[in-house]
């Protein structure tokens, strides 16, 4: 049995745009515009009365080539531009000791819910207990440096 052209080109369709954002997760791109172009396709398959393969290819390719043209440069931007979790963007935020912190002690705040490991900044030398508020002014790998507020 030959799937006529319709249903040929919203399996494929599905199936393109469904792997671009389940595996791929938006990384590439290429498969989506493929699979946009194949729905096209499917559409044009569905409303034309006297179609063909030759003729719903075309389409296909047409509507491809053009989503490619219109939505590459602008989904590039959106990739490459920076994100709201960007480098160090806790400094200067509030956190919560959850484990106390000192001079010499390594503790535990919570931050962005999530517990993080913190240690005094230089220069500080409170000791800041459970519950006790701070400020973070540095981020140094997976370490928040902190100072009393």
């Amino acid at each position: 049995m030959i799937l006529n052209p319709f249903w040929l080109f919203l399996i494929i369709g599905i199936a393109l745009i469904a792997t671009e954002v389940l595996v791929f997760q938006f990384t590439a791109f290429w498969l989506f515009f493929i699979g946009l172009g194949s729905l096209v396709a499917a559409g044009y398959a569905f409303l034309s009365a006297d179609v063909t393969y030759t003729a719903t290819l075309i389409v296909f390719l047409v509507a491809s080539v053009a989503f490619t043209i219109l939505f590459f440069a602008p989904i590039r931007r959106w990739q490459k531009k920076p994100s709201a979790m960007s480098g160090n963007n806790a400094v200067g935020q509030q956190v919560t000791i959850k484990e106390s912190v000192g001079p010499s002690r390594r503790g535990t705040v919570s931050w962005s819910g999530s517990d993080w490991q913190a240690e005094l900044a230089q220069g500080e030398s409170a000791t800041l207990s459970v519950g006790d508020a701070a400020t973070v002014v540095s981020v140094e790998g997976i370490r928040l440096l902190i100072k009393p507020i």
